[in-house]
Parts: structure tokens; C-alpha cells; sequence
């Protein structure tokens, strides 16, 4: 085996040169989880580190790399910012792991055709960095924009801020490239703006993929006009059982918002624990809206009115600003103890409710500190994020791992199903996708 290892590391330096292959045993410590906490139980199932972690710079390089795996019959697992929340991005049986954040141009914004062109592994924050400069917007990104990888976002299919007025990633794809198993590389659309719905674009069979289908090396985004005003609005209510009937009244209502999250206390209480001038624990729900200023200033009129009818006291502007600027840090509390599990589900808007009230039962049955926030996916659903902190140095107890099953169990009983897969709930695929489950080795 160890000659077999040396063999295929020469052979990968050739490829990149000794500088982007790594084997050392603090890189395979290093890329042996994401953002999740992977229970300490299942190491003696799985073997999480690589025996190579690959930085290719180039889709040639990619493909080199993709031909040598055919070869060499080592795993191949695609790492974008290892942000993902189910280990996603981590091996089950070593191999090589291709880490894609030397592939990070931003390689052309469009002002013309209102696109831009990214390699894979640039974030998504500095793609909407370099949207806004020249005056464009890319309107949807998740919530780990500053870590999260456009190939890596794309591939676990996942809905961030935005969506509520412009979909998912999927809905800005124009095409990608894309290396596949035997090495070739191709495009699944066209990097111009589809006026006329005239092509095929077999960009969003990718979305959500969870790498599995093909390496993304590239992908063509569409923008729009940079808003004049992005106006974030916070209402506090009573309980989050009360804050509900608020989100379906704004679902039912002519206003159509930006974005809206939900703030359960146990959320706030977490973050006041690591932040001192975060608001006071109470359900909050968090309206955002984006437009010319005189539609935004009569969009704030209706959703003051709306949510004062449903019970929520609007809060002070300062407080809105803030909690809309910390959006892309919702997990501070990570470093009271050094690891954070995140749970993601969507759930239909009618449910929520129930949905809340099984997860604090949940919750409670399994006597564990969860914090819990949410945020409308669209009118009809919601995206739904419990969460608890988990020391990573420390085996995973039974009951902590049970949590993260038995929410998706939630989820799908309420006619919703989880976001992502990953290690974690990867034996439950046919569960969760039920009769399709026969058709992902085919395709």
C-alpha cells in the first residue's frame, strides 16, 4: 500500500509540482471535517483523512487529476470552503482530495449582458464584491458567502439570502463547466443571456449534486442592476409562536421582500453570550427590502402596519442595521466550545409552527441547548436551521447524533425534507428522495 501511495504522489506532483500536494499528517488532520463536528464513533467506520489533498489551478489540471484517479483508483472528493454542515466535503475512504480555492478568479464581469464568469473556488462574497463595484448585483449567496465556494454552494444545492425574491443559486446559473468521470470537460449552457429559453441548459442537474456527477471548474452567473436601497426592518414579538402567524400574513401580503428571518431566543441567547450588545432574547423577525427608495419607503409603511396587526413592535433602525450587517456571521458562538452542528430543513410555511414546536420538543426529550433561526425560502416554505454546540475533541454522545437524525424525520413527517447530505445522513438517501434514489447511479 505505502508503495502504491508513493507511486500515486509522484505522479500528482508531475501533474501540480510539490507545492499543491500535500500528504502530511496536519493537512489530512486538517481537511478531515468541514464546518460539522464528525462523530468520533464513526472513524472507526470511515477514514476521514486523504492520503492527498491536490490545490489545481486550472481546468487542464483538473482533468490531468480526474484521468489519474481512473488510473489509480483512489477516491476523488471535491472540497470548495469546507463550510458545509453534514461533512460533505469530507472522504469516507481517503483518496485524494481536490481543494479548489487556488481556482478563485473572478475571470469577467459583464456590465453589457449583466453576467459574470467565476472559477469555482472563488467565494461568493467576493463575487458579490466585485458585482457591486461595477455597479451590478448578484442578488442571491449563502449565508457562509465569506468562506462559501461557488462550485461548493452550487453542489450542495443549498438556499441563502435572497431567495425569497430571487430563488436559488440554480435560478442565476447561465452555464458551468464541469470536468466528468472520464475526464472531459464540458458546458451545460451558454455564457450569454438566454432571452428566449432558445437552448438546453443541464446546469441545474449539478445543482445540489453533492460533486458526485462531475467536477464544476467554472461557472457563468447572472446579475442585476445594483438596488438604490437595501432597507432592513425588525419587529419583536412576544414568543416565536407568536412571530408564525406574522411571517404567513407577509407570505399573503402584495409586498414582496428581499429577504425575512426568524430569531427564536434561543438563538439571541446564544449570541448574547458572546456578544454583549446583541439584542435582548426575544423572537425577531427581520424584513429586508431592496428597490428604488420611494418603493422600499412604502414597502416599510405596509409591513409596519401588517406586523403591529399580528403583534410585533417595530424596533429601532440601529438594531435592524446591525442584525442585517451580521448576517454572514450567524454562528459566533462556535467558539464557546469550539464546534457547532447544524441542522437545515425545508418546511412548508403552514407548518412551521408545528415544526418549531417538535423541534423544542426534540429538544427537550434529548435535555440539550439548541438554538434555533429560520428564513422564508418563499411563500410557501421556510428554511428551518437548529443547531447545538459540540466540543470536537470529544467523542459525539448517541443523543446528539440522534438530534440531527430525528429532525429530518421532522421534516419529512411535516411534508418538508433536510438540505444537504453528507456523512451524516447519507444512509438515508433513499428515504429522502425516495423513488429518484433508483435513478442517481444511472445518471
Amino acid at each position: 500500500m505505502a508503495n502504491r501511495l508513493d507511486y500515486a504522489y509522484r505522479r500528482l506532483v508531475n501533474v501540480l509540482g510539490p507545492d499543491r500536494v500535500r500528504r502530511g499528517p496536519f493537512e489530512s488532520f486538517l481537511y478531515s471535517h468541514d464546518f460539522a463536528v464528525m462523530p468520533k464513533a464513526a472513524s472507526l467506520t470511515f477514514d476521514f483523512e486523504p492520503d492527498f489533498v491536490v490545490l489545481p489551478r486550472t481546468t487542464e489540471e483538473v482533468i490531468r487529476i480526474v484521468r489519474f484517479q481512473a488510473e489509480s483508483g483512489l477516491p476523488l472528493v471535491p472540497r470548495g470552503g469546507g463550510t458545509g454542515m453534514y461533512g460533505g466535503a469530507v472522504p469516507n475512504r481517503g483518496g485524494i482530495l481536490v481543494d479548489f480555492r487556488k481556482m478563485n478568479r473572478v475571470i469577467k464581469v459583464d456590465a453589457a449582458t449583466r453576467t459574470m464568469m467565476v472559477e469555482a473556488g472563488c467565494t461568493w462574497q467576493e463575487a458579490y464584491d466585485r458585482a457591486w463595484a461595477a455597479g451590478l448585483f448578484l442578488p442571491v449567496y449563502p449565508t457562509f458567502a465569506i468562506g462559501s465556494t461557488i462550485g461548493g454552494w452550487i453542489n450542495s444545492g443549498g438556499v441563502g439570502i435572497g431567495a425569497m425574491k430571487y430563488g436559488s443559486a440554480r435560478d442565476l446559473l447561465l452555464n458551468l463547466e464541469v470536468v466528468l468521470e472520464d475526464g472531459t470537460a464540458v458546458q451545460t449552457g451558454s455564457d450569454r443571456v438566454d432571452l428566449g429559453g432558445s437552448h438546453m441548459n443541464l446546469g441545474p442537474l449539478f445543482v445540489g449534486s453533492e460533486g458526485t456527477l462531475g467536477l464544476v471548474t467554472r461557472a457563468t452567473l447572472r446579475l442585476f442592476p445594483r438596488p438604490d436601497d437595501i432597507r432592513p426592518l425588525a419587529y419583536s414579538f412576544r414568543s416565536l409562536a407568536a412571530a408564525v402567524p406574522a411571517l404567513r400574513a407577509l407570505a399573503a401580503s402584495p409586498v414582496r421582500p428581499y429577504h425575512v428571518t426568524l430569531l427564536a431566543p434561543s438563538h439571541l441567547e446564544f449570541v448574547k453570550a458572546v456578544h454583549r450588545d446583541a439584542p435582548e432574547p426575544t423572537a425577531i423577525v427581520l424584513v429586508v427590502l431592496e428597490g428604488p427608495r420611494d418603493e422600499n419607503a412604502e414597502g416599510e409603511k405596509a409591513v409596519d402596519a401588517l406586523m403591529a396587526a399580528e403583534g410585533g413592535g417595530k424596533m429601532a433602525g440601529e438594531t435592524a442595521k446591525a442584525l442585517w450587517d451580521d448576517r454572514l456571521y450567524a454562528y459566533p458562538m462556535r467558539r464557546i466550545s469550539g464546534g457547532l452542528v447544524v441542522c437545515e430543513a425545508i418546511v412548508p410555511l403552514g407548518k412551521l409552527g408545528e415544526a418549531l414546536a417538535k423541534t423544542r420538543a426534540l429538544r427537550d426529550r434529548l435535555k440539550m441547548e439548541v438554538g434555533v433561526h429560520a428564513a422564508m425560502v418563499d411563500a410557501n416554505s421556510v428554511a428551518l436551521y437548529p443547531y447545538f454546540l459540540d466540543d470536537e475533541a470529544s467523542p459525539m454522545p448517541p443523543a446528539r447524533l440522534a438530534f440531527v437524525v430525528k429532525f429530518r424525520e421532522i421534516a419529512d413527517d411535516l411534508g418538508g425534507h433536510p438540505m444537504g447530505v453528507g456523512l451524516f445522513l447519507v444512509f438515508q438517501v433513499p428515504a429522502i428522495h425516495g423513488n429518484a434514489y433508483r435513478f442517481f447511479r444511472p445518471i
